[in-house]
């Protein structure tokens, strides 16, 4: 594969890929949430810790991006969204 007109293999963009900050974990209260979506959390001003589910999370995440719009936030809660429909939904 090429990404900037340098040939690279699919190897080498994994070992370059910091991609153990996008693992899920367990967090203090039970949520599971990345490195990633931590950091986005915290820069946005939202504590995680202050939420006993992920409903209440996911409407303050959408008041915060109503109010001040920041597309990493809008990606945060989309697979946040996403995390709890699978988790909660029958099949």
């Amino acid at each position: 594969m090429k990404i900037n007109n340098k040939e690279v293999s699919v190897d080498d963009a994994i070992k370059y890929a910091n991609n153990k900050i996008f693992l899920l974990k367990h967090r203090t209260n039970s949520f599971l949430l990345s490195d990633y979506q931590v950091d986005v959390l915290n820069r946005n001003g939202i504590n995680f810790n202050n939420y006993g589910s992920m409903n209440e999370l996911l409407f303050d995440i959408e008041e915060v991006l109503n109010n001040d719009y920041d597309d990493e936030l809008d990606v945060v809660s989309s697979q946040l969204a996403e995390l709890t429909y699978y988790k909660d939904t029958k099949k």
